[in-house]
């Protein structure tokens, strides 16, 4: 008869080789995870129904792959927290989590991660907060029973090749960059190939269509969609934009698609607790693909009038809103479909209005329609010159008044001091007041020439004359950098998304003269400026087998006037426009005679180019 040590000893090998009981992610969630106190909401999570079945598939062992396409407001940062959080208890295992930046790094483990262990009981003794120990730092966790954390960025895709882990977790994949070092999400998932039971989990908002991560990820996945009922008939379908009804902004519906049901607000949390994802693709067994967009968001910030809101303004202010709309809310990627703009078809376009310097009779032509409330400037900087457009904007369109040639060195004074009487200039308005540039932003981007940029800018800062730096790639179109160089002389650099401002320029083109966000040009713009205007295309490159956008120069065209364009463009994003109350000052304002602003102008700026 075997001896009780005995026994204890195949007791102890048998649990060794059985694998864990599988645990229910979404419950363990539900019975353990609390939310920060910092949250809106605070308390026992909740999850919806539809992070339910996303929380299952992330903790089913036998899927091992799951791709999340998505729009903001569905709370997804807060399940893969949460995820983890159940890896960490139930199934210890190392885990790599990828966020597009290292800014994103951080912020996630000591907004997010930090927080949800912090605040649960059950998981609150596994991590420590800001008490590093055994080589622990922000971004390098340690757990019980042989459970890792590495937390890193995909712009350093080095970082991941030195690491080996069972599960990665990618967040917001359409903001990576692939660069020389590599794809990130290629590298990431080669770091779990020594393991059988490997696991990756990739979700993101869609961006462009083009070059999407995500999209690409769910066409490969089993293409779950989220279904819910139609309160009135109980048809199911997946609730889209063309459901809802919008004609009545303070009571926005939906319209079931089979019966034709109205379907108020107060039903979406009796149908987002009754839905399910339904799979569209059975034959794919080995990859779950959920496919959701905020219209059966339950946060109070996704109720359908709101949304309904958000789409009107994103149509009145044009193509780069709309996109933000079509990502964030609908959760589809954009589809930029034109990739050059014919400078011929442009030129046919112009109007009989303008700003120019007449050096003739010394003296500025005013011509400035009537709509045109206020202004804007993007000054290039070459070796032999100083470069401006002269951009207006009215309710819903932008007008290019013209473009001005400062000849002279940018290493010499006087050259910058016309730069700034003409940025100091002020025109008569057709309501008979004086307009005047709102902001400028002036290219710091030739390295030669960026000391003197800075010079010139940073003083300046408070009427809103900033040094700019333009960079490619999916970023925001203006947003101030750290530079302590630029800071040095008063002011700030602000870096430019060119790639996304010229996109927006390409997208805007097709857009009606008289429509929301289209262009009109001055008759003061000539068949040079309009070859340099349209003298990139954009493509899509394969960058480590990856699609990405970029813009390329046609032939051996300049470019400055597009430069110009494109940096006064960004910097519209500093101003805030109230067109009532700028309308009725400039009605209310008196203008000085002909005489007095003919003088004025010739003390201030002299001869441009003298």
């Amino acid at each position: 008869m075997p001896s009780a040590a005995l026994n204890g000893a195949y007791g102890a090998f048998s649990r060794g080789v059985t694998p864990p009981e599988a645990i229910q992610y979404s419950r363990w969630v539900q019975e353990n995870v609390r939310l920060p106190s910092t949250s809106a909401v605070s308390g026992k999570y909740r999850p919806w129904k539809y992070q339910r079945l996303i929380l299952d598939a992330i903790g089913d062992p036998t899927i091992p792959e799951v791709t999340v396409q998505k729009p903001t407001r569905i709370g997804y940062t807060r399940l893969l927290c949460s995820a983890f959080a159940a890896d960490m208890v139930n199934d210890p295992t190392s885990v790599i989590f990828v966020t597009p930046t290292d800014d994103d790094a951080d912020e996630t483990v000591k907004d997010e991660i930090e927080p949800t262990f912090t605040e649960s009981p059950a998981v609150s003794h596994l991590m420590t907060s800001g008490r590093y120990a055994n080589g622990e730092t922000l971004r390098n966790r340690k757990f019980p029973g042989g459970g890792t954390l590495k937390v890193r960025s995909a712009r350093a895709p080095r970082n991941l090749a030195r690491l080996t882990a069972r599960k990665v977790y990618f967040d917001e994949t359409d903001r990576y960059e692939v660069t020389k070092e590599g794809d990130p999400i290629a590298i990431g998932k080669k770091r779990t190939e020594s393991f059988a039971d490997r696991k990756h989990v990739m979700g993101s908002t869609p961006v462009d269509k083009a070059t999407s991560f995500i999209c690409q990820s769910y066409e490969n996945s089993d293409q779950r969609v989220f279904e819910v009922p139609c309160p009135g008939c109980g048809h199911r379908f997946e609730l889209l934009w063309e459901h809802i009804n919008r004609d009545d902004p303070s009571n926005v519906v939906a319209v079931c698609p089979d019966k034709g049901c109205i379907i108020e607000e107060r039903h979406k949390p009796w149908m987002v607790g009754e839905g399910d994802f339904r799979i569209t693709k059975p034959e794919v067994k080995d990859h779950a693909g959920f496919r959701l967009n905020a219209l059966v968001s339950l946060q109070p910030g996704a109720a359908w009038a709101i949304l309904a809101k958000e789409f009107r303004e994103a149509k009145r202010d044009g193509p780069a809103k709309m996109q933000v709309f079509w990502n964030t809310v609908l959760g589809l990627p954009w589809d930029q479909t034109v990739d050059v703009i014919d400078e011929s078809s442009l030129l046919a376009r112009r109007e009989p209005f303008g700003i120019s310097w007449d050096e003739v009779e010394q003296e500025w032509r005013q011509d400035i329609p009537r709509e045109v409330l206020y202004l804007t400037a993007g000054v290039d900087v070459q070796p032999d010159r100083l470069e401006a457009a002269l951009i207006g904007y009215s309710r819903q369109s932008r007008f290019i008044l013209g473009h001005i040639v400062i000849r002279g060195l940018p290493t010499v004074a006087v050259t910058w001091d016309r730069l700034d009487a003409f940025l100091q200039t002020t025109w008569k308005h057709p309501f008979g007041g004086q307009i005047g540039i709102e902001a400028a932003a002036v290219d710091s981007g030739d390295g030669n020439m960026t000391g003197y940029v800075y010079e010139f800018c940073g003083p300046r800062s408070h009427r809103r004359i900033y040094a700019i730096k333009g960079r490619g790639g999916p970023h925001k179109p203006w947003q101030f950098s750290t530079s302590r160089r630029a800071r040095k002389h008063g002011g700030q650099l602000a870096l430019i998304g060119v790639d996304t401002v010229k996109g927006d320029i390409l997208t805007s083109m097709s857009i009606p003269k008289d429509g929301i966000n289209g262009f009109r040009f001055s008759d003061e713009l000539d068949e040079e400026w309009f070859k340099q205007f349209t003298a990139e295309r954009r493509k899509v490159d394969y960058v480590k087998g990856r699609p990405v956008i970029t813009f390329e120069r046609i032939g051996y065209r300049a470019a400055e006037a597009l430069d110009c364009v494109v940096y006064g463009l960004a910097v519209r994003a500093v101003c805030t426009f109230r067109f009532d109350d700028r309308q009725v000052e400039l009605i209310r304002t008196s203008a000085p005679s002909k005489d007095t602003v003919r003088e004025e102008r010739k003390k201030k700026i002299g001869r441009l180019n003298s």
